[in-house]
C-alpha cells in the first residue's frame, strides 16, 4: 500500500529521534507536533511501521540500532506511568539487568502496592498487586526494578525449569550475591513455588556463558554422562584457549555454538574461519573436539547419541584399518 508519506515528515522524524534520550528513543505527540510532523503524518508513519504507538501519546521510532523491543516497551510503559510508584519485576527486571532470556513471553511485569488508576492502550502488562520491600529494589536507567537476586528468585517461580536456570546462570555471571539468594529462599519457606526455586538454584552455574551452554549442561546432567569442567583453559601453540566443556583426563572438548556467536558480532564467514583455526590449534595440541550447534539442542535423542559416542570412543586411530 502506498501511504504517500511526506519526505519532509520522515526527515523531521529521523532528526527528532536522533536527539531523543539514549539508549531508548521515545517521542511524545507534543514532540512530533513541535517538530512539524502533523497528526496526519503521525498516522501515516504508524501505518508504515516507522513509528510504533507504545502508549497514549508515546511513540518509538523504528530505527536500526535501537534496543530490544521489549526494553523499549518497558521504557515506554515507565514514561506513561511516571509519578506512579511501581517496580519492574520478573522477566522485565531480568531484561533491564541485561540477563539472558529465552522463549520468555513478551510481557511487561510490574508490581504496585495498588492497581488503582492504571490504564493503557495495550494488554501486554501483567500487574502484580504486591509491595516490594525497599531492600529488594534497585534503580536501573532511572527505573525501579527488583534487585538482581530478587529477579532471579521471581523468574524461578514464573518460568519453566530450563528457562529459569538460564536466567539464574546469567544472574550469577552478573554478580548475584549467593548469600542474598539464600536469604530470599529462607524468607520464602513454605510459599508457593519455593521448591522450584531451590531446584533452579541447585542447578545454576554462573560459568555457563550463554543459553546454549546452559541447555547443554542440563542435558549432560539428565543423561548422567561424566561431568565436564566448564570454561577449561588449554595451552596451544597459539596461546591459552578457553573451551566451553572439557574432560582433561581424556583430552576431550565440546564447544556449544549459539546463534549469537555467528550473527551478532561480525560476518558469519569470518567467525567460522576463526572457529576452524581455533579447533586446528586444539587438535594439534592433542585434543579431540566436538562442535554442537543451537538447532541440535532441539533434537535431544540424536544429540544424546552423538555426544555419548564422542565421549565413549577410544582416543586414537583404532577405527583405521
Amino acid at each position: 500500500m502506498d501511504l504517500n508519506l511526506d519526505p519532509d515528515a520522515r526527515r523531521r522524524l529521523q532528526a527528532l529521534a536522533s536527539h531523543a534520550p539514549s539508549p531508548v528513543p521515545l517521542l511524545t505527540t507534543a514532540d512530533l507536533l513541535g517538530s512539524g510532523v502533523d497528526r496526519t503524518s503521525i498516522r501515516r508513519l504508524v501505518d508504515a511501521g516507522e513509528l510504533t504507538r507504545q502508549e497514549r501519546g508515546i511513540f518509538s521510532p523504528n530505527l536500526s540500532g535501537t534496543p530490544d523491543p521489549m526494553i523499549v516497551r518497558i521504557c515506554a510503559h515507565n514514561a506513561a506511568a511516571s509519578g506512579a510508584l511501581h517496580v519492574y519485576t520478573h522477566t522485565s527486571a531480568a531484561l533491564l539487568w541485561g540477563l539472558s532470556l529465552w522463549r520468555a513471553r513478551p510481557l511487561v511485569h510490574v508490581a504496585h502496592a495498588s492497581r488503582a488508576g492504571e490504564t493503557g492502550i495495550r494488554d501486554d502488562v501483567v500487574r502484580h498487586n504486591q509491595r516490594i520491600p525497599d531492600r529488594d529494589i534497585r534503580i536501573r536507567n532511572g527505573m525501579r526494578v527488583t534487585s538482581l537476586e530478587r529477579t532471579i528468585i521471581d523468574c524461578a517461580r514464573l518460568l519453566p525449569f530450563e528457562l529459569a536456570v538460564i536466567v539464574a546462570d546469567s544472574g550469577l555471571a552478573h554478580g548475584a550475591d549467593v548469600e542474598e539468594l539464600r536469604r530470599l529462599v529462607a524468607e520464602g519457606k513454605g510459599t508457593r513455588g519455593i521448591r522450584r526455586v531451590r531446584e533452579v538454584l541447585t542447578a545454576a552455574d554462573g560459568r555457563s556463558e550463554s543459553p546454549a551452554e546452559t541447555r547443554f549442561r542440563l542435558l549432560l546432567t539428565e543423561w548422567n554422562l561424566p561431568e565436564p569442567e566448564l570454561q577449561l583453559w588449554i595451552t596451544t601453540a597459539g596461546g591459552r584457549e578457553r573451551v566451553d566443556f572439557g574432560w582433561a583426563e581424556r583430552r576431550l572438548v565440546i564447544e556449544v555454538h549459539g546463534f549469537a556467536k555467528y550473527f551478532d558480532y561480525g560476518p558469519p564467514d569470518a567467525k567460522m574461519a576463526a572457529q576452524q583455526a581455533r579447533e586446528a590449534r586444539l587438535i594439534a595440541a592433542g585434543w579431540r573436539v566436538l562442535n554442537i550447534y543451537w538447532p541440535e539442542l532441539d533434537d535431544v535423542d540424536a544429540l544424546r547419541s552423538k555426544v555419548r559416542a564422542f565421549l565413549t570412543t577410544p582416543h586414537g586411530l583404532a577405527s583405521i584399518a
